[in-house]
């Protein structure tokens, strides 16, 4: 809109409607805001309307649906929905609710849940207490937000603010927090991952829970599969990922056949845990009451078909 002289102001209006710019005497000017607004806020609401609407729509479905000999109905622990899925699709990864959560994602929630209260709550049911200090690392977005309405929770990242790196996790962390979550992480963290367990622990208060969980298989040792990890980079070359490593002793690595979590070129596996070797990495870093929640929680859909990647609970004594 520009000034045009004593006559008011000259204005393209296409958005009130008009094909063609008209002269827009002052006095008229509140009135063009105001139905702008009013445009804006009826847009708004007419989102708003279309996203209850499917929500109670597909909740509708759920209360009328009958679930048949291979579905399982069950409250979504996350948002609060009840949803039903069939018993096969109810694996590790899948995302088998509308707001996304998975097993693995319900049973953090679950285990979060009755290491702070002594008892298995839907997150919407968590009693609102902000006093209870805890981090994340990269965690879901399906429950970060919902999360932090409750608890003192703050979501953390390695390569944006709030920044936390494990391995050399700041000061101000230290003895700060009384739960640490870090849910399929550890097997990205740079060697030694001794580092990694040592710092959890030390950043938790005395008391502090540290909810786990990483891929790992029920039998053997954790295999690194890069051990002598120092300064390395990763690029493309000849149309594929290789990493470059340049060892403490100066040696020059280079490794293919990576394998990346999240897509090609996303986030790389270091190493492949076993189940001893998570244990042993607890247990040597002082952890104690240490858990694997194997346990079947068909109210929130959570069910383990195999004994291998569970989620783990420790505390620092």
């Amino acid at each position: 809109m520009k000034p045009n002289g004593d006559r008011g102001y000259h204005t393209d209006t296409t958005d009130l409607g008009f094909a063609c710019p008209i002269i827009m005497p002052s006095r008229i000017r509140p009135v063009a805001r105001t139905l702008h607004a009013t445009r804006r806020l009826a847009a708004a609401m007419a989102r708003r309307m279309l996203f209850v609407t499917r929500t109670l729509y597909c909740n509708i479905r759920r209360i009328r649906h009958t679930p048949q000999d291979n579905e399982l109905a069950y409250q979504c622990n996350i948002c609060g929905r009840n949803s039903y899925a069939p018993i096969a699709h109810l694996t590790r990864e899948e995302k088998t609710c509308l707001c996304g959560s998975s097993v693995r994602l319900r049973a953090l929630i679950h285990v979060l849940s009755l290491e702070l209260f002594g008892s298995s709550l839907t997150l919407p049911n968590f009693p609102l207490r902000r006093d209870l200090v805890g981090i994340d690392m990269s965690g879901a977005a399906t429950y970060a937000q919902r999360l932090s309405k409750r608890l003192g929770y703050t979501n953390t990242f390695l390569h944006k603010s709030p920044r936390l790196d494990i391995t050399e996790p700041n000061s101000s962390w230290i003895e700060n927090c009384d739960f640490v979550i870090s849910s399929d992480v550890f097997e990205h963290v740079a060697p030694p991952i001794e580092r990694a367990f040592t710092n959890t622990f030390q950043i938790l208060k005395p008391g502090g829970v540290f909810v786990l969980t990483v891929p790992y298989t029920p039998v053997g040792d954790t295999v690194e599969h890069f051990p002598d990890l120092y300064e390395y980079r990763i690029e493309r070359s000849n149309g594929k990922w290789v990493l470059l490593n340049t060892t403490r002793e100066g040696i020059l690595q280079e490794f293919d056949n990576l394998v990346f979590h999240g897509g090609d070129g996303e986030t790389l596996e270091l190493r492949i845990f076993s189940k001893r070797g998570v244990l042993s990495e607890l247990q040597r870093a002082g952890f104690v009451d240490i858990n694997i929640h194997k346990e079947t929680v068909s109210d929130f859909g959570i069910l383990w078909p195999q004994e291998w990647s569970l989620p783990i609970s420790a505390r620092r004594p």
